[in-house]
């Protein structure tokens, strides 16, 4: 790790400009545009987790950070976390959902009609049972009281779990034995689908709790199939509460092959500049890995790129490490680039219960992982924000600059959450809808279809891709950094 490459060099060497943040701190829009080129470069293929272009962008992302001056976190001076994973390939011919009625029989196949949810060794496994509408997870708990009698049945619900996952507990208790998550119509299913895959990862040690995927399992299915699992409703109120569907039951196989896969969380440190402080840490997240490679589209493009999602993340905290070192906080800083977060929070939940620093030093996790904002966005959503005084100090920050910002409750959608559940103060900063500074409306929506393409194969680096959006994402939280590493120390407030 002590030679660098000219080409990183070059990259890392550049003179700091771009939105200051505070007198010597800076983000710099060349570093952004170069470290997003090379990590959504073709040659990565995707960085799908466990992958030899996941491999390629860890080492680049360490490499970076050395090149910065920041140290590696792990235990033996290096900059990688290894994470034990499993691999479970979705046997297709193996795998089905069999409905029964008086009509008839009907077998379903994955991907055509179903996809099973998000894998561990608790939920890649059959299940069956008659068949009971429940509504959405939010309705569930919200009023566990509606419920019928579910042992023995199979639930049906609108949506996936989500933030709301504890409903999949309470479900369990009640006897359900699986879960069918109704999406939306076939171009929701087909994101679900493309982004799910056929590959299943998790972590393969026991005790790593998993934020992402309930204990209930469960399946996502086709609008198409949905017409067969319900019965035909005069009038959709009739779905305002839970009943049992009578007459019909379901059955749910799935087959798997498995085999072990590596994985490996990237983890830097910055030191801070008040002796007494830098054993505190403030912590900046992103998730380096994307989808790898799926099936070619019209061009016969077939790889994710993953430009936006989220080499975009990945850059802004190598451009903060950049503009920190020139002006370091009392606190340290922990730079930490996740794995298999695509694949459910793989690497965040791994290090939420290995952490290579103690927990309670971490007075803070900001999380980038909203995409790349084609123009600077003055609107911010600040998930996670209602759960700790970080979420206040996120909204003055803010609002010093003039920019509208709301909390939002958190979810598991990204790498932030892990930290939440064990009682780390932590936000995820998200440009919010509306028009982005010195902007119309209809101009920033122009940019928004010009340039988002989330979870597609376009998105991938241009060379007129529009950096200011970036360089203000960064330069949020690059602001709030600076005032949690000196200020005082968030607290969880619920």
């Amino acid at each position: 790790m002590n030679r660098r490459s000219s080409v990183l060099a070059l990259l890392l060497a550049a003179a700091p400009h771009g939105v200051r943040a505070q007198q010597g701190a800076a983000i710099d829009s060349m570093a952004l545009r170069g470290h997003t080129w090379f990590l959504s470069h073709d040659l990565l293929e995707g960085r799908d987790t466990g992958s030899r272009g996941a491999e390629l962008a860890a080492r680049y992302l360490a490499a970076a950070a050395e090149a910065l001056g920041l140290r590696g976190a792990a235990g033996d001076g290096s900059f990688f976390q290894l994470v034990p994973l499993v691999e479970a390939v979705i046997d297709t011919v193996g795998t089905r959902l069999v409905v029964t009625d008086s009509t008839g029989t009907l077998t379903a196949r994955t991907p055509a009609d179903f996809i099973p949810n998000g894998g561990t060794t608790a939920t890649l496994v059959d299940f069956a049972g008659g068949l009971a509408w429940v509504g959405g997870a939010s309705d569930v708990l919200a009023h566990p009281e509606r419920l019928p009698p579910l042992r023995g049945h199979v639930v049906i619900m609108s949506g996936v779990f989500g933030a709301d996952g504890a409903a999949a507990d309470t479900l369990a208790a009640r006897g359900a034995t699986g879960a069918i998550e109704l999406v939306g119509d076939d171009g929701v299913y087909e994101l679900y689908a493309r982004s799910r895959g056929p590959r299943r990862l998790y972590v393969a040690e026991p005790g790593v709790r998993s934020s992402f995927v309930p204990a209930l399992p469960a399946v996502i299915a086709r609008a198409a199939l949905v017409r067969r699992l319900l019965p035909s409703l005069a009038d959709d109120d009739a779905l305002a509460r839970p009943f049992l569907i009578p007459g019909r039951r379901v059955q749910v196989t799935i087959r798997t092959r498995t085999r072990s896969v590596p994985g490996r969380n990237v983890a830097a440190i910055l030191t801070g500049a008040d002796a007494a402080r830098r054993g505190e840490f403030v912590a900046f997240t992103a998730h380096y890995d994307h989808l790898g490679i799926g099936s070619p589209n019209a061009r016969g493009d077939s790889i994710y790129n993953g430009f936006s999602d989220n080499a975009a993340g990945c850059a802004m905290l190598l451009a903060i490490a950049q503009a920190l070192a020139v002006r370091r906080p009392a606190r340290s800083a922990l730079f930490l680039f996740f794995t298999g977060e695509e694949r459910g929070l793989l690497g965040s939940d791994f290090f939420a219960a290995r952490p290579l620093v103690p927990p309670d030093s971490i007075v803070g996790v900001i999380n980038l992982d909203a995409g790349a904002p084609p123009g600077p966005p003055v609107r911010w959503h600040i998930a996670g924000g209602d759960r700790s005084s970080l979420g206040q100090l996120a909204l003055d920050v803010a609002r010093q600059q003039g920019w509208d910002a709301q909390t939002r409750p958190p979810s598991p959608n990204t790498d932030y959450f892990p930290f939440l559940r064990i009682g780390v103060p932590a936000v995820f900063l998200v440009p919010a809808p509306g028009a982005y500074g010195a902007l119309t409306a209809d101009s920033s929506n122009t940019l928004r279809r010009r340039w988002d393409h989330y979870h597609d194969v376009a998105d991938e680096w241009a060379p007129d891709f529009p950096f200011s959006g970036l360089v203000r994402y960064a330069d949020f939280a690059l602001r709030l950094g600076l005032a949690l590493g000196a200020g005082p120390r968030p607290q969880m407030v619920r």
